[in-house]
């Protein structure tokens, strides 16, 4: 009896690490929006910051002894891969939107990721959702198209935002695709390991390189003295980079895809109700019969998931040498 409890419960690991990471992600937009205030809007800097310390925390890890990496006589073609559409190309998509549409718009729309996602896990990784958990995708989906009523102008998005919100979909489907295939072969810690030191080297070389050529050395840490920069780089290098990537890669090879996908959608549900209640953005009464849908359509499509779903419709992983 307790040994089939303990099985259960290990059945329902992965949901609840990424049910956990999206938690994190939607608080993510508080403090970019925070950290992006400190250094004038500029996007590079605030991500060295942030993806600089991310990987300073996970080396100091493996020094210490805790995680083991092994990257010789592998593809890691398939992480550069990944390291490109996230965080290479989608963080500095997603950071700058902060810039251009409200905290609660951006993760209202960013409940479409489900669905584009799908498309792309279809197209590269032949993985197609049950029609059980199709229907709650559409579900939420639908709870979008509600929010969608709401005015612009009195939500404070702009046309840019907005396509700034939708290039950062694209780009972190294709990532979070590729990420599921790369976990055939790497672990979780290998595979954020090495894109968060990619974003560290990349942002850090442009926003350095740029600073030094109209400001000495030291001007550059200065954000670092205000508690509001230290707390947002903090909250962004080791809860979302490090705890909550962790957390969603381990989640992404081992549930049925759709499921995945599905309840990646409850960061829009935090994120919508983090820019309300701490930064007091405008929110209409439509866009909380929206949000209210895609709650819905998070739990229904979390209920769906079920032994026989997690291996009648799971992605075929290789076995790790």
């Amino acid at each position: 009896m307790e040994t089939g409890m303990k099985t259960g419960f290990k059945q329902y690991l992965p949901l609840l690490a990424n049910l956990a990471s999206q938690v994190l992600f939607g608080f993510a937009y508080l403090f970019m929006r925070m950290g992006m205030a400190v250094v004038n809007e500029n996007t590079v800097k605030f991500l060295s910051f942030r993806f600089t310390l991310g990987f300073l925390v996970m080396s100091l890890l493996l020094a210490l002894g805790l995680k083991k990496v092994r990257y010789r006589a592998r593809p890691v073609g398939m992480i550069l891969l990944c390291g490109l559409f996230n965080p290479l190309i989608s963080q500095v998509l997603e950071t700058t939107s902060t810039t251009y549409a409200p905290t609660s718009q951006i993760a209202m729309y960013n409940s479409l990721l489900p669905v584009i996602m799908l498309v792309f896990s279809a197209l590269i990784n032949h993985e197609y959702p049950t029609r059980r958990q199709l229907l709650f995708v559409v579900v939420t989906v639908a709870g979008v198209f509600v929010t969608t009523l709401a005015d612009p102008a009195r939500t404070g998005m702009t046309t840019l935002g907005f396509v700034l919100i939708f290039a950062t979909m694209i780009a972190v489907s294709i990532s979070r695709v590729l990420v599921r295939r790369a976990s055939a072969v790497f672990s979780s810690f290998e595979i954020i390991y090495l894109t968060t030191g990619m974003g560290a080297a990349a942002f850090t070389a442009v926003s350095l390189g740029e600073h030094m050529m109209r400001a000495p050395l030291s001007a550059y840490f200065q954000g670092l003295l205000r508690p509001d920069f230290a707390i947002a780089v903090l909250y962004m290098g080791i809860g979302s980079c490090v705890c909550a990537f962790l957390l969603m890669t381990y989640a992404s090879a081992n549930l049925p895809f759709a499921v995945y996908a599905s309840t990646c959608t409850l960061s829009t549900v935090v994120g919508i109700l983090s820019g309300v209640f701490l930064l007091h953005e405008t929110f209409q009464p439509v866009e909380i019969v929206g949000t209210a849908v895609i709650l819905g359509g998070i739990i229904g499509v979390s209920c769906s998931y079920d032994k026989q779903d997690a291996e009648g419709n799971r992605f075929h992983l290789k076995q790790r040498k």
